[in-house]
Formats: C-alpha cells, sequence, structure tokens
C-alpha cells in the first residue's frame, strides 16, 4: 500500500480507511464537458491542454486535463477494461496521457458509480469493475478520477436522487479503497451531486473534492442556488478536501463579466476547485473572460494554504446582498460583499460583523490597496458584484455584541400548521428541539423578548433547512427556504435561509439585523413566507 502525505501528516478515512492522495490546495484544470458535452476528442483535449500552455493558464495552476463522459467503446476487452473509442481517440489513452504529461500537465480520469456512464444509454461506467478499472487507471498514468453518479440502482434510470442505492456512499467509499490498493497516486474526484444524508462527515476523509450539488447551468440562477448549497461545508473544508460547486461557466456567455467575476470570487472564496470549462482558445473564449481565470490575486485566495471556506457572515434578503469572510495565512481575512441585485446599490458594510475595528485593505479585482479602513464602510456595487476585500494588518475590534438571552423555538406559542418536533442525539443544536413552520398561517411567536435599547438588533438565528434542489435545480430551486420575522407587530421582514447541514437535524447559525424592538419586553414571530415552508426553527439568540 502506498503512503500519500500531505506535510508529512497522513489523513486516514473515518469510514474507510484509505491513505488517498489528496492535493494540499483545491485543483485547478480544465474539463470537456461543460461546452463539449459528451462528445469529446483526441483533437479536442490537445488543443486545450496546449491552450492551458500558450494561454498562460498552467503556470497560474491549472494542470488537470480532464475528458469528460463520451471517451469510452460500449463494450471492454476480453479481460473487461475498458477501451477508449478509437475513432474519437485514434492514439489512444495512454498516448493521450503522454501527450498531456509532456507538456507538465496532470491526466484527468472519468468514469462513474452506476451501470453506464453520464449522458449515454450503453457507454459502461464501474460498478462492479473497480478492481480492473483502478488498475487499468494506473496503468494509463492517470493523476485523477472524476467519479460521477449516473445510473447508480438500475440500467434505466440516468439521475436517481432518492433510491437507498444511489443516495448510499458505500460505491463512491468502496471506489476509494480499490485506488488506494493500485500503485500510482490519483487524487479522487467525487460526484456524487451531494444526494444522500451527512455527505460533510463520509466524503472528505477519502476524497481530494467532494461535488456538493447538482450540475451548474448556464445561468446566473444557478451560482445563486449553489453558494447556498456550499454554505455549511465549511464545517468539514481543510486541507486536502475541499467542496466542489462545479466547473466554472466563466466564458461560455452565460453570464455578464460582472457576473463572471462574482462566480469566480465565490468559488475562490468558498475553496472550490477552478475547473475551466470554457475553451482554452483565445478564438473561442472571449479575452475578458480569460483575465477573469487568470487573476492571480483571486487565485491565491482559494490556493491559500489554510485551506479555510470562508462563512456566510450577514444577509440582507430583501436588500438581495451578503457578507461573506474567511480567514487566510499571515493574519489576513478575505471579505466578499456580495449584491445579488440585478441593480446597483449602496451598502454599509460595518466592520465589527467580522471582528475588525481596523485593518490594511486592498480591492482585489480593482487591483487597488485602499487607506486602513474602519468601522462602517459605505461601497457603491454594481449590480450583480462581489466586492472582495483581502484585510491585513487587522486590529480585532473590542466591542463584540454581548448576549441578551436565548430563545429555544420550544417554548414559543405556535399557530397554524407549526408543530414541535423532539430530535435524538446531539440533533438540533443547541436545544435538542425545533419547531416546523409548514405553510401559510404557520408561526411561532416568543412573548417576553428582553432588549436594554431601542431600535435595530443583532439576532443569532439557529435553523435547519435541507431542501436540496435536485429535480428542481434545472428550474429554480434555490436551496433555500424563506422566513419572516416581524418585531411587536411591525411589517414582516423576510429573510432566504440556506442550506444548514447534511440532514433535516443537523442545525446552523445566520446572523441578521432586526428592527423594531423596543427597551423592555419584546414579541417576536417567525412565519412562514407566503404559502411554502419556512426552515424549522431550533431557537434564537439576540445581541446588544
Amino acid at each position: 500500500m502506498k503512503h500519500l502525505i500531505i506535510n508529512s501528516v497522513l489523513l486516514l478515512g473515518a469510514s474507510v480507511e484509505a491513505t488517498l492522495y489528496k492535493s494540499a490546495t483545491p485543483p485547478m484544470g480544465w474539463n470537456s464537458y461543460n461546452y463539449y458535452n459528451c462528445y469529446p476528442s483526441e483533437e479536442i483535449t490537445k488543443a486545450n491542454a496546449q491552450g492551458l500552455v500558450d494561454l498562460g493558464l498552467a503556470g497560474l495552476g491549472y494542470v488537470y486535463v480532464t475528458t469528460d463522459c463520451g471517451w469510452m467503446l460500449r463494450d471492454r476487452d476480453s479481460e473487461g477494461r475498458l477501451q477508449w473509442n478509437s475513432t474519437l481517440f485514434p492514439s489512444g489513452g495512454p498516448a493521450l496521457g503522454d501527450y498531456i504529461h509532456g507538456l507538465g500537465l496532470k491526466f484527468g480520469l472519468y468514469s462513474g458509480a452506476g451501470y453506464y456512464q453520464c449522458g449515454s444509454t450503453d457507454l459502461p461506467a464501474s460498478l462492479g469493475f473497480e478492481e480492473i478499472d483502478a488498475q487499468t487507471f494506473a496503468e494509463w498514468e492517470g493523476d485523477s478520477l472524476k467519479y460521477d453518479n449516473c445510473y447508480s440502482s438500475s440500467r434505466d434510470v440516468m439521475a436517481d436522487y432518492v433510491s437507498p442505492a444511489s443516495t448510499s456512499p458505500e460505491r463512491h467509499q468502496k471506489m476509494a479503497t480499490v485506488l488506494d490498493d493500485v500503485d500510482r497516486d490519483l487524487a479522487y474526484f467525487i460526484c456524487q451531486w451531494g444526494i444522500g444524508e451527512d455527505l460533510g462527515e463520509w466524503a472528505p476523509p477519502i476524497s481530494n473534492v467532494y461535488r456538493i450539488s447538482n450540475d451548474i447551468y448556464n445561468a446566473w440562477r444557478s451560482v445563486w442556488r449553489i453558494t447556498n448549497q456550499v454554505v455549511p461545508f465549511y464545517k468539514s473544508t481543510t486541507v486536502g478536501a475541499y467542496p466542489d460547486m462545479d466547473m466554472l461557466i466563466v466564458g461560455l456567455d452565460a453570464l455578464s463579466l460582472e457576473e463572471e467575476k462574482f462566480h469566480f470570487s465565490m468559488w475562490a472564496i468558498n475553496k472550490s476547485p477552478l475547473n475551466i470549462g470554457a475553451p482554452a482558445h483565445a478564438d473561442l473564449t472571449p479575452a475578458a473572460s480569460l483575465d477573469v481565470l487568470r487573476n492571480e490575486e483571486v487565485i491565491a485566495i482559494n490556493q491559500d494554504p489554510l485551506g479555510k471556506q470562508a462563512r456566510l457572515v450577514r444577509r440582507y434578503t430583501e436588500e438581495e446582498w451578503d457578507i461573506w469572510a474567511g480567514e487566510l495565512s499571515g493574519s489576513r481575512m478575505v471579505l466578499g460583499i456580495a449584491n445579488w441585485k440585478s441593480d446597483s446599490q449602496t451598502v454599509e458594510v460595518d466592520l465589527q460583523a467580522v471582528n475588525v475595528s481596523s485593518a490594511s485593505a486592498r480591492d482585489i479585482w480593482a487591483a487597488e490597496d485602499l487607506d486602513t479602513i474602519s468601522e462602517v464602510r459605505t461601497l457603491e456595487l454594481a449590480g450583480h458584484e462581489m466586492r472582495l476585500l483581502v484585510l491585513s494588518n487587522i486590529t480585532a475590534s473590542t466591542s463584540l455584541p454581548t448576549s441578551s438571552g436565548y430563545y429555544s423555538a420550544a417554548n414559543a406559542t405556535l399557530a397554524g400548521n407549526a408543530t414541535k418536533v423532539s430530535c435524538d442525539g446531539t440533533g438540533c443544536a443547541p436545544t435538542g428541539s425545533k419547531v416546523r413552520i409548514s405553510g401559510q398561517d404557520a408561526s411561532a411567536t416568543f412573548d417576553s423578548v428582553v432588549a436594554s435599547s431601542e431600535g435595530t438588533k443583532l439576532v443569532g438565528v439557529d435553523f435547519i433547512n435541507y431542501e436540496i434542489a435536485l429535480d428542481s435545480a434545472w428550474d429554480y430551486g434555490s436551496n433555500t427556504r424563506n422566513l419572516t420575522i416581524a418585531v411587536n407587530g411591525g411589517t414582516p421582514k423576510r429573510w432566504a435561509f440556506p442550506i444548514s447541514g447534511g440532514d433535516w437535524f443537523e442545525s446552523d447559525r445566520m446572523f441578521i439585523e432586526v428592527d423594531g424592538f423596543v427597551a423592555g419586553e419584546n414579541q417576536v414571530a417567525f412565519a412562514a413566507s407566503g404559502d411554502s415552508f419556512a426552515p424549522d426553527l431550533v431557537g434564537f439568540e439576540s445581541f446588544e
């Protein structure tokens, strides 16, 4: 058994003890699928590999060249091995690998944990052939394996999101164990789509990256959807194990230039692998899009050696903007101010939200050092802009908000279809129970919420949302549930809550700012927005 080490620390899986190869930072490269779909060829792969070098992308870290679905023949050979389609790849897979390696790049391979490959009805995948396929990939001198999840439960259904066979991690765990036994270092890129439960628990120990969502597609709304699904993975993201938000759609004429910068920034700060989906060709991909992909300062954030994912610090749903923050090496911080609004707007960012009193700041996309920033910063944001700042020389805030009380949902007065649910073990932290607020007229109301002064208060809402957008991903599924909050009978205000964890019992906390408090006792009502379900409510803590 080979020993694959990051920083001299052996990485062992919790449920599958495999010493698999893991790159210390999120992998970067190019994948054929987003532009060429399941119709790759030797010519296409070689041209894009050469393009990575010629366009300076390889030198920035884009080194994995992956031929996605469609590369193989329908039939295995007499020994049961997968075969390259000689019409599409006349030189064969090993020769293609030699070509890619000759350019100083890495040879990425593709298969799946089902009966057939994605995008086909008869091209074989690796279910039941794990040992011989892993050995074949090693003999071809592959450097990585993207392992998909189509036809997982039958030969008739390509995308099964619900059956036990499809949602179980066992098929992907088996390939991890088998890869560990071959005499070749292959980075393992799990592409299970985030279905089932507890992806953040079982996948990081056995993979280099793990897909958290259904596929990205060429629309702005898919950026919103996937962003809301990556939120809770800060709990498991670590050096060598990164959440895969899917391939980049930069350069595919799907987004405006501002949106491409936003998309690239959001993937970078959340430590997603950066896989180019556009052609690595100056005649096919706009120069401005290539410049986005070549922004060295954004790449450096993604490749920071700490490997820490950014967190959603504040959300202003009705105003359509967020604050994200993440720790960087050298006692630095990345700050992302995300304008989800189509129009430009002016926002005020209170640095106290990220525990900063003052700091030196650099505007990454402007490539400009700013004066020392402190207290509240007013920013003019273009429509769909993410302002990306790196803070250094940070002075921590000495006047952080203090808790004025915690209020468990179990003690709320319920109305409509709101129901209390008890949770086993460590579920529904920190109280062990939750309230399900189901549809129109459902609410949970808290009386005697104490405040020492009137005005806006910081509220940390402990919630649970596991409404994963799977079939709905292709339409307007967003991975959010909406909740309204009204204080003292005031006008309800809406917030969109992202995915909270790996099932309907793993909670997370989102910080929001709620107005309408008076000095003394207050009534706070949580309700569904319209006739949709709200996130489950565990409780909330107020701060002053």
